[in-house]
């Protein structure tokens, strides 16, 4: 038989091992042709059917030893990225196996929700005394529906069980001639009046009608609130009822002056949660669930003002002690007038000229009627919620004062009122108690 030539790798193995592997050459007989030297002795030889066994069996020698490496690793909970190297270079967290971050979360999801979860409980037990505005036109229709067109919009809260309740003033007197409804979380809603209201310090005290016994705020202490703490802010912003807001306290005595409101010599609550539009009226709160603030206004993002609860104390306090005397002074006395007004300020009157197109510009005093007790002499004379009062027996009025001082020496009067845009004049009659 011929002779042929056959190459054969030949894996020279030694302390060193890994080396190049080297390539000679053999006969068929087994002598190494490129050898001289008949007394050198034959390298191992190794076949293609050893070769491939060796190599299956180191492939899977390997991969088994990695598994038990890795399961090893995870049952101990042993940061496997401080042992592992490859080349001298870690290997990146993300390509080492490991439990998903669900799988790790699980077991403390309940117990961490439980901890964070702080903001969820405040509005849990708040947003029940929460309710939206609205503020409806019986004259205007809503081309759409047909109900009466939505004027304005805003939030309050319910502070006794029996419905009084709290907004700023702003929302519910800037609207003359408007029907007010409380629409609450659950669906339910409400007429509301307006029974007092101080536009210096933008606050108005409302009864919601109903025989329910509803769900309500208490007040924080005045002086317990602190610059750093948590405050939820809650309201119907652009009219999306029943939202929440979360923040800080930023100041808790901020200057009425800083804001550019200078016909107001009170403070504000600064904070960070945001209260926009429709927002206004609702409460502010601290995590105890305590009314500290009423949303008032905003600035810009991230800067916000609450009405601190100080104010709001003596509010109430002075609306007490009005009607109690109300109360003495028409006992066996002609009566009042029957109604509520508030003076004109240039914040009110500018609000009042932008809503009311027809409003005459030459205006700049009066009284804003913004309630009228039935079978009075307001309503007997032809008053109406929304009027604007300018003079009475042609001496110009600014303070509801001067207008109850004509009741005692009077058996009748003569009001110059704005209605509707119109200048007209009605007569008061006073009426035995």
């Amino acid at each position: 038989m011929s002779s042929y030539l056959t190459k054969i790798p030949t894996i020279c193995i030694n302390k060193n091992f890994p080396k190049v592997l080297s390539i000679k050459s053999y006969t068929s007989d087994g002598k190494n042709k490129g050898s001289g030297s008949q007394d050198n002795k034959e390298p191992p030889k190794i076949t293609l059917n050893k070769l491939n066994l060796f190599g299956t069996v180191g492939i899977a020698s390997a991969l088994l030893a990695s598994y038990f490496l890795v399961r090893k690793t995870q049952d101990k909970g042993a940061n496997f990225l401080d042992t592992v190297t490859f080349n001298n270079v870690k290997i990146p967290e993300q390509h080492v196996l490991r439990k998903s971050p669900s799988e790790d979360f699980e077991e403390k999801d309940e117990h961490l929700r439980e901890q964070y979860n702080f903001i969820k409980k405040v509005v849990n037990d708040c947003a029940g005394a929460v309710f939206y505005l609205e503020l409806r036109d019986p004259n205007l229709r809503d081309p759409e529906t047909q109900l009466p067109m939505i004027m304005s919009n805003g939030s309050g809260f319910i502070i006794s069980e029996d419905g009084w309740a709290l907004t700023n003033a702003h929302v519910v007197l800037n609207k003359p001639h408007t029907t007010i409804t409380a629409i609450m979380r659950d669906g339910r809603s409400y007429n509301v009046k307006v029974e007092d209201a101080d536009m210096n310090i933008d606050l108005a005290l409302l009864k919601l009608e109903t025989e329910e016994k509803l769900p309500s705020l208490e007040f924080g202490e005045p002086g317990d609130t602190d610059v750093g703490e948590w405050v939820v802010a809650l309201g119907s912003p652009l009219s999306l009822s029943n939202s929440v807001t979360v923040g800080i306290v930023s100041c808790i005595n901020r200057p009425a002056e800083e804001l550019g409101l200078k016909n107001y010599s009170m403070t504000y609550i600064q904070t960070d949660a945001s209260i926009t539009f429709g927002n206004s009226g609702g409460p502010l709160v601290n995590l105890d669930g305590n009314v500290i603030g009423i949303n008032n206004l905003r600035l810009t993002s991230g800067i916000s003002f609450a009405i601190p609860i100080e104010y709001v104390r003596k509010f109430l306090m002075n609306t007490k002690y009005r009607m109690e005397n109300m109360a003495r002074s028409t006992k066996g006395h002609k009566t009042l007038f029957g109604l509520t007004t508030i003076p004109i300020t240039p914040d009110l009157l500018d609000d009042l000229k932008k809503d009311n197109s027809n409003l005459p510009k030459d205006i700049t005093h009066g009284l804003l009627v913004w309630k009228i007790i039935p079978e009075t002499p307001a309503e007997k004379g032809g008053l109406e919620v929304g009027d604007i009062i300018t003079h009475v027996n042609g001496i110009p009025i600014e303070k509801p004062a001067q207008l109850y001082d004509f009741s005692s020496s009077r058996s009748s009067i003569d009001v110059e009122i704005i209605n509707r845009g119109q200048k007209k004049t009605v007569v008061l009659k006073m009426e035995e108690k």
